[in-house]
């Protein structure tokens, strides 16, 4: 039985290690594509006897004025942090108002939210598209966030509102003897045990906001408005494709998300399983 055992779990952890191989060889090609010259492309990256490592795509990607990177990342950080702050501002109070009080439609507000939830983006694109060009808003990095934070409420409501649900009330009940308000209560006691949930939230949707196609697919025409996924297919050429710079762009639009993810990710662990602050 002991070698049966083990002899199962030597096979679980190598089909994990393999997995895992196989799911990083990507990431790890195209890692290695964006240190190589164009030189060094024609014999393939795996080869480590071409390995001539340089910096010499990432220098042309911020340098070449024809990709814009600059001002694409500029766009991106302001669309990902705007349209990541403005849902949570908005989504929280309601998330906790839905959570503790008895409202009046209170079950149809969550039926309608769940609806909202559910509801593909692509099925509103015409009429969104129509409604922003009335309000002389396409082509602007507005639309964007406007979109963003209307997508994104619905789900951090229910996010919310569901952390909320499992704080324990004691130091809010507390807190109203003492003669604080409902405003008081969920700004100094409620909102402050929801940071790890807060924390969640932002990676989630920063991450959202950063990698999102769509939208500024249909909103953004012009190359100072574009953001970072947008320009990326742009680097493919009828031609001829610089795959070194395109390799760069992919590794640089990634790395942001993930420095994100590294910092906040003791609270995003936390808001997961329901942890709050003492």
């Amino acid at each position: 039985m002991k070698r049966r055992g083990f002899a199962i779990t030597v096979l679980r952890n190598s089909a994990a290690w393999l997995v895992g191989i196989a799911w990083l060889s990507p990431f790890v090609g195209v890692f290695l594509l964006s240190l190589q010259p164009v030189a060094s492309l024609a014999y393939g990256w795996w080869d480590p006897h071409t390995w001539n490592f340089s910096f010499s795509n990432y220098i042309r990607a911020f340098t070449d004025p024809t990709i814009h990177l600059k001002s694409a990342t500029v766009n991106t950080f302001l669309v990902s942090i705007l349209g990541t702050i403005f849902p949570m501002v908005l989504g929280a109070p309601a998330a906790y108002a839905l959570a503790r009080y008895r409202l009046p439609f209170k079950r149809g507000w969550l039926v309608l939210t769940l609806v909202l939830l559910v509801i593909p983006f692509q099925m509103l694109a015409i009429p969104v598209f129509k409604i922003m060009r009335n309000l002389r808003l396409i082509n602007t990095l507005t639309s964007v966030i406007i979109m963003d934070t209307a997508t994104a409420l619905p789900w951090i409501i229910y996010f919310m509102m569901n952390f909320f649900r499992v704080q324990p009330v004691d130091a809010e009940e507390a807190a109203r003897l003492d003669g604080a308000g409902r405003l008081g209560v969920f700004l100094f006691i409620a909102l402050p045990q929801a940071i790890p949930a807060l924390a969640s939230v932002f990676v989630l949707q920063f991450i959202w906001c950063w990698i999102d196609f769509f939208l500024p697919l249909i909103f953004l025409y012009t190359p100072d408005k574009y953001v970072i996924m947008q320009i990326i297919p742009l680097q493919i050429g009828q031609f001829r494709t610089a795959w070194g710079v395109l390799a760069a762009l992919c590794v640089y639009a990634t790395s942001i998300p993930l420095l994100v993810f590294a910092v906040l990710q003791k609270y995003y662990v936390k808001g997961q399983i329901g942890w709050f602050g003492e």
